[in-house]
């Protein structure tokens, strides 16, 4: 009887020994889960961490960043200024340039007074005012060139060369009218009556409109002039 209590106080015995030794695993079990749950967040919580510390020094960086892309932004809103500036005078320039290659020929502008020194011993210049016009006529039909004082022909190029020369008719003194080198074309040679200024005045004849001065020659001397 007392061995059969023995025995049963031994298998009690191992029983329980087998309980504490499964509670004892099972704590231990739960100490490794505690503590690789603990080692693993902390790595998380450090690698989140470092992710932010990483983000913020990029957020700083991004912002100096930013900062210091400032004035390159301004360096290129400068730039295109200046970009906008050259294209304005680029634009000017061809402008100007296309208006140089559009503007009339120089003996076309009119109220332009063209002087050109003359190399020949009795014109001292060449005189051209591109604002002469015909002055007018009292002549109608088919125009014929007259040489002859009195005609209404030969008053009007008396008239013409007064309007070029700028010397009224009665201070004038005509020395010569002949052909300029054209049915419609005459010239004539007129000085002021003290002969301090003389001209040689090419006239064109405008139908209709009558004689206009296309040229004028400033003389040197009137010896030759005709």
């Amino acid at each position: 009887m007392e061995e059969r209590n023995y025995s049963r106080v031994q298998r009690n015995r191992q029983k329980s020994n087998r309980i504490l030794n499964i509670l004892i695993g099972v704590v231990f079990v739960l100490i490794v889960i505690t503590a690789v749950g603990i080692f693993t967040g902390g790595d998380d919580r450090a690698a989140d961490d470092v992710q932010e510390a990483d983000q913020s020094q990029a957020d700083r960086g991004d912002g100096g960043s930013e900062g210091g892309n400032a004035p390159a932004e301004d360096g290129e809103e400068n730039a295109g200024n200046g970009e906008e500036d050259n294209s304005g005078k680029d634009e000017e320039s061809a402008t100007s340039e296309g208006s140089t290659e559009e503007e009339p020929a120089e003996a076309d502008q009119p109220g332009k007074v063209i002087r050109t020194p003359s190399d020949e011993g009795i014109v001292e210049e060449t005189i051209v005012d591109t604002s002469w016009k015909p002055i007018g006529t009292e002549q109608s039909g088919e125009h014929v060139s007259v040489y002859e004082k009195g005609h209404i022909d030969w008053q009007e190029k008396i008239g013409a060369m007064a309007y070029a020369t700028g010397i009224p008719e009665n201070e004038m003194i005509v020395w010569f009218v002949k052909n300029g080198g054209g049915p419609q074309k005459s010239v004539g040679t007129v000085s002021t009556k003290d002969k301090a200024e003389k001209y040689n005045v090419h006239l064109e004849w405008v139908d209709g409109e009558g004689w206009m001065p296309v040229r004028l020659d400033k003389l040197n001397t009137l010896e030759g002039a005709w």
